[in-house]
């Protein structure tokens, strides 16, 4: 194990780990606020509705980010993986010279196919939220033969771009672009990021099909409300927020 201290955060880095967040979720009493897990060798890694992140032992990112905001009660940590996503598609932007999408709540796809997943998950004591670990796994170097192994279409960087790149040169840069603007989501929550996560929300007036309590139905997608919810429609013209639902197409 690696610490490596940083100006706004530090980073553990760790050679091989299970999982990047149930380490953080154990140990998150003992770590301090800004405190990353980074590992290139994730065993059992997972997203939401505890699905499968498969790894391929390859220098791909898995990563954790603790938090422990002082002002837990006005936090907005409903769109905390929104905001994530957003820095992310970003950078991908920025230095790999990609168009990303957002399939919402916080996948992110490039040309149809998931290049990352983002998961936040809350540390309760008392009934009360001390901490909050975000998760995030990047595809940076996973080859086509690993991809294909997926159960859905899965992209790389190097699958995209044909290079390899280092994964903690990647992950700094994520790290530092997600403190630039912290301070900013934390007092403005949604708002602060509302116009750059939708005009990355390529489904929008598109027919989706969600799957929410073991159930899948059809809409069309019809907006991003002010809370980061998805506003939807079915074939009777009833209008739904989409809270806890997962967007499968």
């Amino acid at each position: 194990m690696v610490n490596l201290n940083m100006s706004k955060y530090s980073i553990v880095t760790m050679e091989e780990v299970q999982s990047t967040n149930d380490y953080a979720l154990e140990n998150i009493s003992y770590l301090d606020d800004a405190t990353v897990i980074f590992t290139t060798n994730q065993t059992s890694g997972r997203g939401r509705y505890n699905r499968k992140w498969v790894c391929d032992n390859s220098d791909n990112i898995y990563m954790s980010l603790i938090l422990k905001p002082k002002d837990i009660k006005n936090y907005p940590y409903a769109n905390l993986t929104q905001y994530l996503s957003v820095v992310l598609c970003k950078l991908l932007e920025k230095e790999f010279n990609l168009e990303p999408s957002i399939k919402w709540p916080n996948d992110i796809l490039v040309d149809g196919g998931k290049i990352s997943g983002i998961l936040a998950e809350s540390y309760m004591k008392n009934n009360q939220i001390e901490g909050i670990v975000l998760g995030l796994g990047l595809n940076v170097n996973m080859k086509a033969e690993t991809l294909s192994k997926i159960d859905q279409k899965a992209v790389s960087l190097f699958a995209l771009t044909g290079k390899t790149y280092n994964a903690e040169t990647i992950l700094t840069m994520l790290l530092d672009s997600f403190f630039e603007n912290y301070n900013n989501f934390e007092t403005q929550g949604f708002k602060y990021i509302k116009d750059d996560y939708i005009k990355r929300c390529t489904f929008l007036g598109k027919t989706i099909l969600i799957s929410e309590n073991n159930t899948k139905k059809q809409y069309i997608a019809q907006a991003i409300d002010e809370e980061g919810l998805l506003t939807v429609k079915d074939d009777k013209n009833n209008e739904y927020k989409i809270i806890t639902g997962d967007v499968l197409c």
